[in-house]
């Protein structure tokens, strides 16, 4: 076993070596390495202290945005957005919903613009406050109009900004109608077309304003939609003066891009609703018969394009909008449906119940055309890529087949019903409210019909529009006489 031995001379000498190479070496690592540093301190910014708005307009709580409570003329807030405030003198409440019109009000006629009551009325107010003196110029549109437009910049303070309904048309609107070869020609060809003809702007800008009404309901945003909806009757209203000057004018091939993209604006604007909720009890069918040609003018409007092309011959197929006219021609093929088809009991049912025969024509049966016309449409899946067929149909109400609609004629109002619900399967914003309203007035107006091939075509407009006639509750005003 080894012994402990005290250190000799030599031994502490080598350990007082170690130490000192130790030290050295420990400097040494100290100075290369360097000490780790000071953390700094991170400053917490504390919330400044602030005046809550408790008192701010209705406007901007609904906006969720601090007021300025300016009660002279409105809160800042609202006046550089350019919408309404409730520290304004002519705004009054009515229910829950923000009346935006001022009090004041001029008495003079308005053109109507829609078949609804409530729309003329409407209208006649957006006149009167357009012809004030209180309105505004909006410098940030004319920015984009080079050459200067003859386009009249001086609108009513209540409306939404032209800027921000015209910029919604050209990002969201415009695709949400019509067909994808449609949305194609719009967006290389109708805003340009819209900054050089004033008519087609406020047209555009109308539809835009329409589509926020959709998108932002009264019951939730009722100041917005309450302005949306102003400003959709007035640019309407300009609209509609500024075409028919056009038209007074001359329809040539210079100013038809523009014309027919108006009128189908037009189109769109006239077919679809006024009203958030659908009321059946509105549609031409239980209307009295001095005013149905009136309740159905959302669907004979349409016949502007036969106006159009009246005045201006085969030069409306060198239009811009020719892709969409070649796409929507289908007479050739439409030719081959008026015989019965094994297996498909409606189409049966329909050549039945209208009488078709192989001599049958468009001269001897009034029910022809329009139900060529449905026979055809009803083998094509309701969609994007064939809507362009689909609105074809318009072009068919006319004549001995009109005629028999403001009669209320079942077969008639069968032919109508089957076209609106293939619509309703096109799901789109501006139509399917239409579509399904007038859907569920023509089968709850039929329903109780002793003939079963009627009760039987009624099945799939019914299933379409969601309506159940086994619950529903006939109409009193359906036991009208059929005139």
């Amino acid at each position: 076993m080894a012994r402990n031995l005290p250190a000799g001379p030599w031994q502490r000498t080598v350990l007082d070596q170690q130490k000192v190479m130790q030290s050295v070496f420990r400097v040494a690592l100290e100075a290369k390495i360097g000490k780790s540093p000071t953390p700094e301190k991170t400053t917490v910014y504390t919330r400044r202290s602030h005046k809550k708005s408790r008192h701010g307009c209705r406007t901007c709580k609904q906006r969720r945005i601090k007021c300025d409570e300016n009660r002279e003329g409105g809160c800042l807030k609202c006046q550089s957005h350019g919408i309404a405030c409730d520290y304004n003198k002519g705004a009054q409440v009515q229910g829950k919903a923000y009346v935006i019109l001022p009090k004041e009000q001029v008495n003079g006629p308005a053109p109507s613009c829609s078949s609804d009551t409530g729309s003329t009325e409407s209208l006649s107010l957006i006149m009167n406050n357009s012809r004030g003196s209180s309105s505004r110029t909006l410098t940030p549109l004319s920015l984009l109009l080079n050459p200067a437009s003859p386009f009249p910049f001086e609108v009513p303070d209540q409306i939404t900004p032209v800027v921000q309904t015209f910029n919604h048309f050209g990002t969201v609107t415009y695709c949400s109608m019509g067909s994808d070869l449609g949305q194609e020609i719009i967006r290389a060809t109708a805003f340009d077309l819209a900054l050089e003809k004033p008519y087609l702007m406020h047209a555009a800008n109308g539809i835009a304003a329409a589509h926020l009404c959709h998108l932002l309901p009264a019951a939730r945003h009722p100041v917005q939609h309450n302005q949306n909806q102003l400003t959709n009757f007035y640019h309407f209203q300009k609209a509609f003066q500024l075409f028919r000057d056009e038209l007074s004018a001359g329809v040539t091939k210079d100013n038809m891009n523009a014309l027919i993209s108006t009128v189908m604006l037009i189109c769109v604007h006239q077919f679809m609703l006024t009203e958030p909720l659908p009321d059946p009890g509105k549609s031409f069918v239980y209307a009295p018969a001095e005013h149905r040609r009136e309740r159905l003018r959302w669907l004979t409007i349409q016949h502007g394009f036969n106006a159009l092309y009246a005045e201006l011959g085969e030069v409306i197929w060198r239009s811009v909008w020719n892709p969409v006219f070649t796409d929507s021609d289908f007479k050739e093929l439409a030719a081959t449906v008026m015989t019965a088809e094994a297996g498909d009991e409606t189409h049966v049912l329909f050549l039945e119940l209208c009488e078709i025969v192989p001599g049958s024509s468009t001269d001897n049966n009034p029910y022809y055309e329009a139900l060529e016309h449905l026979l055809f449409l009803r083998r094509l899946k309701p969609g994007m890529k064939t809507f362009n067929k689909l609105v074809t149909f318009v072009a068919v109400v006319e004549g001995d087949y009109l005629q028999l609609l403001l009669s209320r004629e079942k077969r008639a109002l069968l032919i109508l019903a089957h076209w609106l619900a293939l619509m309703i399967g096109v799901e789109q914003w501006w139509s399917s409210g239409r579509c399904k309203m007038e859907c569920t007035a023509i089968t709850a107006f039929l329903m109780h019909d002793q003939d079963e091939r009627v009760r039987a075509l009624l099945r799939f407009p019914a299933e379409s529009a969601g309506f159940d006639p086994t619950t529903a509750v006939q109409s009193p005003t359906s036991s009208l006489d059929m005139e």
